[in-house]
């Protein structure tokens, strides 16, 4: 019953679909926010404010620890107020399965497997340090193969702090205790354990318990990392022929204009997104619903894609409406014409709300 009225009392302030894409949109700001590159001094107003340090309170919250793509929660002091904004995160991402809607944060494999309750192996750090998994890969290997020389590496239990913090000590002592082929297999377990959790345990149990602010524990049960990632980030390949199917045409052309032109442009249309790249391809579907990949499924689609066309103009570029995520596209005179400005709107910043 109290699991049923906080998700009553959460989702009654995101009581519409616009309205959650709003926060979600609005979160993934504040969340990945870091400052960008630094404003300008003005030099008549006094001295400016000092950017936080790396490990402070107002670091951003995530970093992508391997550069592809995926984020991991940001290491800091995790004051009450910190550790907050990361189970707020938790309730978006909850929302977002409880609404079928996409989050536009990629996290990384451990997160995930925390959040649905799997237990973390060392076979994770590969998607959180490819370079380090493979150092340590290299190592159990030269163990097995050369026992008696792992010890030429003088490794001990005991690694070096991140971020100008001390010594951190894997086991009691572990300053004193050598790695060896008989160890090695515990080092390489605790040093994942390390690099994944660490001081960022706060955050992640966070982050699993504001998930579970919103939806049951249960509801996750039997799912895989790769099953969660499919459902909060929705499939990073645009399947055009899945497009085709579910999205719907509005004429508002005119009276005067034949169905032939109308049908002959949707061809026009689909020509054009079929040989479109793959990144134009995800700027379209960004563009047009504010998502850069599509749901897993096709119940995902929340509302369904609509394209309306417009009058005959060749000076107006497509607008979108992404809280509907509906295009606007002037009926153009010819392809070229419609190729041209799709691509222009496309690979703008902002959107055209209609």
């Amino acid at each position: 019953k109290q699991w049923y009225q906080r998700r009553v009392a959460i989702t009654g302030v995101l009581a519409s679909e616009s309205s959650l894409k709003h926060f979600v949109d609005e979160a993934y700001k504040v969340i990945l926010a870091n400052g960008g590159e630094p404003e300008p001094m003005d030099t008549s107003s006094g001295p400016s404010e000092p950017q936080p340090e790396e490990d402070s309170d107002l670091s951003p919250l995530f970093f992508q620890p391997d550069k592809a793509g995926f984020y991991s929660p940001r290491t800091a002091h995790n004051s009450p107020e910190r550790i907050n904004c990361y189970r707020n995160i938790g309730r978006f991402i909850g929302l977002c399965l409880l609404h079928n809607h996409i989050l536009p944060l990629p996290l990384c494999r451990h997160v995930l497997k925390i959040i649905i309750g799997k237990k973390i192996s060392w076979h994770d750090l590969a998607f959180f340090d490819s370079v380090l998994y493979e150092n340590l890969r290299q190592l159990v290997i030269d163990a097995e193969q050369n026992p008696g020389q792992i010890e030429k590496y003088e490794l001990t239990f005991e690694l070096e702090g991140e971020d100008g913090r001390g010594p951190i000590e894997l086991v009691p002592n572990g300053a004193s205790i050598s790695v060896t082929a008989a160890n090695v297999y515990d080092y390489v377990r605790l040093y994942t354990k390390q690099k994944l959790i660490g001081s960022a345990r706060p955050a992640l149990r966070a982050i699993n318990e504001g998930v579970s602010d919103v939806i049951p524990r249960t509801s996750l049960a039997g799912l895989t990392a790769e099953d969660l990632r499919l459902m909060l980030n929705g499939s990073g390949e645009i399947s055009v022929e899945l497009l085709k199917q579910i999205t719907q045409f509005n004429n508002e052309a005119g009276p005067n204009e034949p169905q032939e032109k109308i049908t002959k442009f949707k061809k026009w249309f689909w020509s054009l997104v079929e040989r479109m790249s793959v990144a134009e391809k995800q700027e379209l579907v960004y563009f047009w619903t504010s998502s850069p990949a599509l749901p897993a499924t096709e119940e995902g689609f929340q509302p369904v894609p609509s394209i309306t066309i417009r009058p005959v103009s060749d000076h107006q570029l497509p607008t979108a409406n992404t809280c509907i995520s509906r295009l606007y596209i002037p009926l153009y005179s010819s392809k070229s014409v419609l190729k041209t400005k799709l691509l222009i709107a496309i690979k703008t910043e902002g959107f055209g709300f209609v």
